[in-house]
């Protein structure tokens, strides 16, 4: 019972501590994001969306264990705690779903794509994309690890699927260099081909790469915590599309909305179109995990008839996610040393008292 008294509340606290950390923070920051839905309710023909890019789960060769758990933890409570309180039809990941694959042989990117499973889901309403870091850039793109990609996530150069009315082109960004090598090439025959079909319907595009732009000081602020980087400079076809694809991309499928990642930073930027209506809106999503910046975030995008309605939704801050252990840590271990002291105050009080009524019941020190 003594050593209960001892030892019970800071063991109280630092499991409270991290209920709060590992639970808490992430229902708490989540329970404050909204589908942008007009009027402030979804009708039922609308497809309510989460866009994710960039989880970048870990591998063997550049992967510590420790940040390894961190991160994937991370992305696994944030993931599912945002299913549970938001309840999207559909989600879409961007790319660079793991960190390595590039590099993998076919067992172990088999095994990277089971831990993405594991993670999000294996259901047919998670629906991913290819990029750079799952299958390398334009020039190290190989045959063997492009077929792996596709066998595991069932994913073409360029595929043209719907979900309840509304259409979703599905583009590899690395298929899109228009240098006429053979990936190019079928890239660009598939685009042409959904060009002579018939459909009125207007797409909404997801790919990896951003279009074309010179730096994100184009960009509008998508939310408060939004700071826009004007300094970084991004190069045609590493940071983003080149010129000429991505004017072949408008042209050919003038988009409803077009979403990707890749750069790890949040961006809204307006286009203009030659075709009704005349302009649509590319949403860059940043990164999902904590190892590419310090407040990731999803995109909670509603497709509503010819209209995408976007809301980011902040994750928690790692930085004061790490504020929170150590501030907390040192509070429960000043009070278990404030608890011993007291404890062995108490105890020589005894013994003293023990001595001067001639009895020694206690040993004391």
């Amino acid at each position: 019972m003594q050593c209960y008294k001892l030892i019970g509340p800071p063991l109280l606290l630092v499991i409270g501590l991290v209920v709060y950390n590992e639970y808490y923070i992430f229902y708490s920051a989540i329970s404050h994001c909204n589908w942008p839905c007009e009027h402030g309710r979804c009708s039922e023909t609308s497809l309510k969306a989460f866009m994710i890019s960039d989880t970048h789960l870990l591998g063997k060769r550049n992967g510590h264990w420790l940040d390894k758990l961190k991160r994937e933890w991370q992305m696994y409570q944030s993931y599912q705690i945002a299913k549970w309180i938001l309840n999207p039809e559909v989600v879409f990941f961007l790319g660079d779903l793991m960190d390595e694959g590039k590099w993998a042989e076919k067992s172990l990117f088999s095994s990277y794509a089971n831990r993405f499973r594991q993670l999000f889901g294996d259901d047919k309403m998670v629906i991913t994309l290819a990029g750079n870091h799952d299958i390398g850039f334009h020039y190290a793109v190989m045959p063997d690890t492009l077929d792996m990609f596709r066998k595991e996530f069932q994913r073409g150069l360029i595929d043209d699927i719907q979900i309840k009315n509304y259409r979703f082109v599905l583009i590899n960004s690395m298929a899109m260099h228009g240098d006429g090598c053979r990936l190019c090439h079928e890239a660009e025959v598939e685009l042409d081909r959904i060009k002579n079909r018939s459909s009125k319907t207007r797409p909404i595009v997801l790919q990896h790469f951003p279009l074309y732009r010179k730096s994100d000081a184009v960009c509008e602020k998508m939310d408060e915590q939004h700071v826009v980087d004007l300094k970084e400079k991004y190069r045609e076809q590493w940071d983003t599309l080149s010129k000429d694809s991505t004017r072949k991309l408008i042209s050919t499928l003038n988009p409803i909305a077009v979403f990707d990642g890749h750069t790890h930073k949040m961006c809204k930027k307006k286009w203009k179109s030659s075709q009704a209506p005349g302009y649509f809106y590319e949403y860059t999503v940043n990164s999902f995990s904590w190892r590419n910046g310090d407040v990731p975030s999803v995109l909670l995008a509603v497709m509503d008839g010819e209209d995408a309605f976007v809301n980011s939704c902040r994750l928690p801050s790692e930085a004061q996610q790490i504020k929170v252990y150590v501030v907390g840590g040192l509070s429960i271990l000043i009070l278990a040393i404030t608890l011993i002291i007291r404890r062995r105050s108490i105890f020589k009080r005894r013994c003293s008292y023990s001595l001067l009524m001639y009895r020694s019941p206690e040993k004391c020190e």
